[in-house]
């Protein structure tokens, strides 16, 4: 910081009648109506840092904020840094009122937070042990009044306690002397009045100082939202825009007879199809005024015709990668099931059938659509769908694996031997 910044605040009687110290903060002191000063931030103060300002107040007051060396300070610039009024409710005494002062990373003032500061009392329960005393009636022998269940005692401290409470007996009189009765405890509540420290925010309420107001702010933040809001529909609405324009020239190009798209169109559809996109074009070009929902239902109407062009001729590049898979599960599982070898020789014959009859099952299908599909124009609807071949694919691999999952046997535990018995001693071996 270059320039110092100083604060200006009127005194008052509650300074006087509030006690000294004890403040985690600057005390701002003062005689009742002298105006005093104080610098907050000298010059090289670092850059985001607070300082807390402490006020003994009974009523709302001012804190002026000002540079305290206007020398340094550009022509034309302002001393006044604004003053900020701390609403603080009428009290009957003198309250504390912490201030929390901030100079920001922009070298700018600002008055962050105030809030009142309370002792306030409250009431706490808490069990106390509580001897109990001999009763009477009963020959010194002491009942134990019902209580409470008493919480978790340290075992070591209730031995230690319970050890100090017992009195040696002598070694000759043990059985003469009256034993003393054992003591009796009980566990009651006690209520105990503790202090704890309040704060509660206070309003600030700022006024002259640099820059825009809160409301003047706020409008302006408004306007540039609707600003905002305004230019994100005029870029999607281009965006829209872009994607009609390149769909009328993807499709020209690739539906023509030479064509990616060429051979997966009729003529006739082609024809008529190329109508369409020139009168879509004439429109995208001499619509007055369209907006972002004419242009994508422009869009949806060309999609009608586009689409099952698109999807067909996507389906005819993916077909024989998924004849290939299906032909190499099938191969697989019939491999395992007609030469179930060591690995799977532990399996049934029924199960392994099963597997191989799903096999000829999958493979007879794929092959009276393959033909079917064979015979087909690219322009008509494909009978072998990718879709259908791998729920086939998955179908034969889920029910094969089931079965040959199945754990070998355990062998069987070898043959225990028998103990020859000895002759016992003495006798003839």
């Amino acid at each position: 910081l270059s320039i110092p910044i100083s604060v200006g605040w009127m005194g008052s009687a509650a300074d006087a009648e509030a006690a000294a110290g004890g403040d985690d903060g600057e005390r701002m002191a003062g005689v009742e109506g002298e105006f005093k000063t104080a610098i907050v931030f000298p010059v090289g103060s670092p850059l985001n840092t607070s300082k807390y300002l402490t006020f003994y107040r009974k009523g709302p007051f001012e804190i002026k904020a000002e540079y305290a060396d206007d020398r340094q300070l550009v022509p034309g610039t302002k001393k006044s840094l604004g003053t900020y009024k701390i609403e603080l409710p009428p009290q009957t005494e003198s309250k504390k009122v912490k201030v929390k002062a901030k100079l920001t990373l922009s070298s700018i003032f600002q008055i962050e937070l105030a809030q009142l500061v309370e002792d306030e009392e409250y009431e706490q329960v808490v069990k106390e042990k509580r001897e109990l005393p001999p009763s009477e009636d009963t020959g010194g022998e002491t009942t134990q009044a019902p209580a409470e269940t008493p919480p978790p005692v340290d075992e070591a401290a209730a031995k230690a306690e319970g050890e100090e409470g017992q009195k040696p007996e002598s070694n000759g009189n043990a059985n003469s002397e009256k034993k003393e009765p054992e003591k009796k405890y009980e566990w009651v509540e006690v209520v105990k009045k503790k202090k704890r420290t309040k704060q509660t925010d206070l309003p600030v309420v700022p006024s002259g100082k640099l820059g825009i107001n809160e409301p003047e702010l706020q409008t302006l933040c408004d306007v540039e939202s609707a600003i905002q809001a305004d230019m994100a529909e005029v870029v999607e609405t281009d965006d829209r825009r872009n994607d009609l324009e390149s769909h009328i020239f993807n499709m020209r190009d690739k539906c023509s007879e030479s064509g990616e798209y060429g051979e997966f169109i009729t003529s006739s559809v082609r024809e008529s199809f190329m109508t369409e996109l020139t009168k879509a074009e004439d429109w995208l070009y001499d619509e007055p005024d369209p907006t972002k929902v004419m242009y994508i239902e422009k869009l949806d109407e060309l999609k009608k015709t586009s689409d099952p062009v698109v999807w067909r001729y996507k389906e005819s590049l993916t077909r024989a990668e998924w004849i290939s898979a299906v032909s190499g599960t099938v191969s697989n599982y019939r491999s395992a099931a007609e030469n179930p070898g060591e690995k799977y020789g532990h399996i049934a014959a029924d199960k392994l059938a099963k597997i191989s009859q799903e096999c000829t099952a999958v493979s007879e299908w794929l092959t009276k659509l393959q033909a079917e599909q064979a015979k087909l124009p690219k322009h008509q609807q494909p009978v072998l769908l990718s879709a259908e071949m791998e729920k086939k694919n998955l179908e034969l691999a889920k029910m094969a694996d089931e079965i040959l999952k199945e754990p070998k046997p355990q062998p069987p535990p070898p043959p225990a031997e028998e103990k020859k018995e000895e002759p016992a001693a003495g006798e003839d071996k």
